[in-house]
């Protein structure tokens, strides 16, 4: 077997060996080539051997036609297929060959495809102009075998001048063969149509002379295809001369404007605002104006002198020149100053022919930090020559502030109201200020004394006396001379001095009940007062015993403009004979106080009507004995010697008083009063204080008593008929001096103070 091409050239050659073939047998034989070209090849199979005849259905030689077919080869063209073409916003064509801004655009690129194999596959397409990105994609686009396509993309971009940025991506089953599948480039986007504008500058200074009216003639025609919408300007040596802001000239046409300036030698120059012209057109215009004049040039330094300094924000800065006129004619000039947007111009020196003098110029300086100071010369009828304008670099500081204060404020009935005014300038140049001193009274202020005051950089102290003024408040402003203050107040005040308002409480002498026992409910006035300046402060009143407990709190009335008020509250009445009350009033910050003793009632106290026969038939036997006794001794005494004339005994003829009857004592140490019976003799316990001690009876009781009961008050039989003697001790709390018995070592109440001490605690006196 063997393979050929078409021409006949052997491309490959195979034998193989066959066995013998059996009567009617069949078999199949197979060969495989390899490397064979793409495209159409010959394939021969012949039989050799015993192969007999060839007949028409018997052949022992046989050729065919094969084809090998190409692989899937698909590609883009090259960079120079891409194709942009314009479009109008409506997608007609612009039949412009360029692209321009406000175009939109068309892309246009073809797919190649080498292989034998269709392809199916899309396309990717980028597109960056000034900031503006689209990506637009090609789906679905088939290119047969051995054949190409065009793909045409319209993306919504509009396009701006400049630059159109792309790229191109194929997608899909590209195959194994090489190719281009990625494209990348940029087109140029030119200006839209522009206006062609093409101008003519003219003056009359052929008839004019320096110092007199120039006039100047500007004429401008639009040779383009779309109209002009912008502004013109005309401008000399820095300065506007003609300003025009809606220049409209349609295309075709033509528009003249005419202005004027102070005739001098002087170079005039026109050109466009705004509105974009074509770069054929002719702007800007430049005339150039001779004539004889003033020349002005510097007589020394060529830079101004600058005095003033150092300077702060809000300084005024002093700059100053000296020029010479060099010219053929007497002319005037001046010195202009800018800051930033700030100008300020000098004042027009007139300088005869060959005559020197001084131009000067002042501005404020209005920014701290590192500033640029520019600088120029005018003249309206001359020439200036050499230096006419530069710059100057200042350092500014801060502005400097003023601290105010009013200090060492007195006031008194002699001499009146007296303070002192502190002033403190910051660091830097000394500085006037105008200082307003006065009063506040009301809604209005009045102003006393005004001065001017230069101050050195620290603290100045100013002194001033009033005499006796009505104001509520010193007032004290300050305000600049001259120069700009930094940021703080400019005015203060403080009040005048008032003598401090006083306030006192105070329980009333009485009490309702007048002498009320423990437990009543009592009725307490209270009066609450106040001098010197009047204040509305209310506060709680608490009302409290000798121990610290709280009997009442009441919040103080509302004064109603008076100066004293008066209240009552109630409280359970505590126990004691003397009763000691404490008010603490809270008020304006303070605690006031009041303290006061009333006498407390007494309970009633009944005594039994029955007799007490056990202790009476006790007492009769207790007297037989005693009587017995001696009896006895005074027998034995008298026995050995003569007998004593016996003395006639006395009958007792007062009639003797009720059991009941009753009189008052009082308690020695407390002055408790106590009620005990007229017939009884003997010691009795105050029921207060504890204390003891011995009463006599006012009669002679017909039948001795042992006990008798009056409420709380104790009674003894007496023992023995001798008066204890009594001490004289102080109360450690208020020094009240009080007498108790020498042998007594219990409590004591203070009957002021209602102090309870021990005996042995008080102070003993001589």
């Amino acid at each position: 077997m063997k393979v050929e091409s078409l021409e006949g050239v052997l491309l490959s050659n195979q034998t193989q060996s066959v066995s013998e073939l059996g009567a009617f047998e069949e078999r199949n034989l197979s060969a495989t080539f390899t490397g064979l070209p793409y495209g159409y090849s010959k394939v021969t199979a012949e039989l050799i051997g015993e192969v007999g005849m060839n007949t028409s259905s018997h052949l022992s030689s046989i050729t065919r036609t094969v084809q090998r077919l190409r692989p899937l080869s698909i590609s883009l063209g090259g960079v120079g297929s891409v194709v942009a073409e314009p479009l109008n916003q409506d997608g007609s064509s612009t039949t412009n060959l360029s692209l321009h801004d406000g175009d939109h655009l068309q892309v246009e690129f073809p797919l190649i495809n080498n292989g034998d194999i269709n392809w199916t596959g899309g396309a990717v397409v980028d597109l960056h102009n000034n900031g503006l990105h689209e990506q637009v994609l090609a789906e679905n686009v088939n290119v047969g075998a051995s054949s190409s396509h065009v793909v045409v993309v319209e993306p919504t971009l509009q396009l701006t001048e400049g630059v159109v940025d792309w790229w191109i991506n194929l997608t899909g089953d590209l195959g194994e063969e090489p190719g281009t599948h990625a494209l990348n480039g940029s087109w140029a986007v030119g200006p839209p149509p522009l206006p062609v504008l093409e101008a003519v500058l003219t003056s009359d200074s052929d008839a004019v002379e320096a110092g007199e009216i120039l006039t100047f003639q500007l004429q401008v025609w639009n040779n383009g295809t779309v109209p002009f919408n912008g502004g013109l300007s005309c401008f000399e040596g820095g300065i506007v001369a003609l300003n025009v802001s809606d220049a409209s000239i349609s295309p075709g046409t033509s528009s003249n404007w005419t202005f004027e300036r102070s005739a001098k030698p002087m170079m005039m120059e026109c050109e466009t605002l705004d509105g974009r012209v074509a770069p054929e057109s002719n702007f800007p215009v430049v005339l150039d104006i001779s004539m004889p004049s003033a020349v002005f040039e510097s007589a020394g330094s060529t830079t101004p002198t600058l005095s003033g300094g150092p300077w702060h924000k809000g300084d005024t800065v002093a700059a100053n020149l000296l020029l010479r006129n060099t010219g053929a004619l007497d002319g005037r000039v001046r010195l202009v100053l800018s800051m930033d947007s700030t100008v300020s111009q000098g004042a027009w020196v007139e300088l005869s022919e060959g005559s020197a003098g001084e131009v000067a110029s002042s501005m404020q300086l209005l920014n701290d930090g590192l500033q640029t100071l520019s600088w120029s010369l005018e003249s309206d009828n001359g020439l200036v020559v050499g230096a006419d304008e530069g710059a100057l670099n200042l350092a500014i500081r801060t502005q400097q502030s003023i601290g105010l204060s009013i200090t060492d404020v007195n006031s008194s009935t002699n001499d009146g109201v007296q303070f002192a005014v502190e002033l403190t300038l910051d660091e830097g140049n000394e500085r006037t200020v105008r200082l307003q001193v006065g009063y506040e009274t009301g809604d209005s202020t009045v102003f006393l004394q005004e001065n001017d005051l230069l101050l050195q950089q620290g603290m100045q102290q100013f002194s001033f006396s009033f005499g006796d003024v009505d104001a509520d408040s010193l007032v004290v402003q300050i305000s600049p001379v001259g120069w700009l203050i930094g940021p703080g107040p400019l005015a203060t005040s403080t009040s005048i001095p008032d003598d401090p308002t006083v306030f006192w409480v105070e329980f009333s002498t009485t009490t309702d009940p007048i002498r009320p026992v423990q437990g009543d409910e009592t009725e307490v006035q209270i009066t609450v007062r106040q001098s010197g300046p009047f204040l509305n402060s209310r506060g709680d009143v608490w009302i409290v015993d000798s121990y610290g407990s709280s009997l009442a709190k009441v919040n103080s009335p509302a004064w109603g403009g008076q100066s004293e008020v008066t209240f009552a509250t109630e409280i359970v009445w505590p126990k004691g004979s003397n009763v000691a009350l404490q008010a603490l009033w809270h008020v304006n910050g303070d605690v006031v106080s009041d303290e006061t003793s009333y006498v407390s009632g007494e309970r009633v106290v009944e005594s039994s009507n029955e007799w007490p026969l056990a202790a009476i038939a006790w007492g009769l036997m207790l007297g037989g004995a005693i009587s017995l006794v001696l009896r006895l001794r005074a027998r034995k005494e008298i026995e050995p010697g003569v007998e004593k004339e016996a003395k006639p005994s006395k009958s007792n003829t007062r009639p003797s008083p009720s059991s009941d009857e009753k009189r008052e004592v009082s308690c020695p140490e407390c002055e408790r009063r106590l009620r005990v019976p007229v017939t009884y003799s003997g010691k009795i316990g105050c029921p207060d204080c504890s204390f003891k001690f011995s009463v006599e009876a006012t009669v002679i009781p017909s039948t001795p008593l042992v006990n008798e009961d009056d409420d709380d008050v104790e009674l003894h039989e007496p023992v023995e008929d001798i008066t204890p003697k009594k001490i004289e001790v102080g109360c450690p709390e208020c020094d009240q001096t009080l007498r108790i018995p020498s042998s007594y070592e219990g409590s004591v109440r203070c009957p002021a103070c209602t102090q309870v001490f021990k005996s042995h605690e008080g102070i003993r006196k001589a």
